[in-house]
């Protein structure tokens, strides 16, 4: 749900990069079946502690702040937190999925 919600728009449902928004982006969204990263470092993509050439920009957004603006209760960092680790995971099975 939080990848259809956040991310297939420019991503696509199977993490091609042929979502619905991705023919009006420069540049292009990834095609993330065709990654290998790890879980921990797809985290820290996903929350923007790692640079990537187009988050941060107003086309695809560090999704660490979006998703905290999104919680407004005492346990936000925690909720981030779990719901970054759920991207990264499911991200990580879009790639593994590929390779089969």
């Amino acid at each position: 749900m939080l990848y259809q919600r956040y991310c297939a728009s420019c991503h696509g449902l199977e993490g091609r990069g042929d979502g619905p928004a991705a023919a009006s982006l420069t540049p292009a969204p990834t095609d993330l079946t065709a990654g290998s990263a790890d879980v921990p470092h797809l985290m820290q993509v996903i929350d923007g502690r790692q640079i990537v050439r187009a988050h941060g920009s107003a086309t695809m957004p560090v999704w660490g702040a979006v998703l905290s603006q999104a919680h407004a209760d005492a346990h936000t960092q925690r909720i981030v937190l779990l719901e970054i680790q759920s991207l990264a995971e499911h991200v990580a099975s879009l790639a593994a999925g590929a390779k089969r």
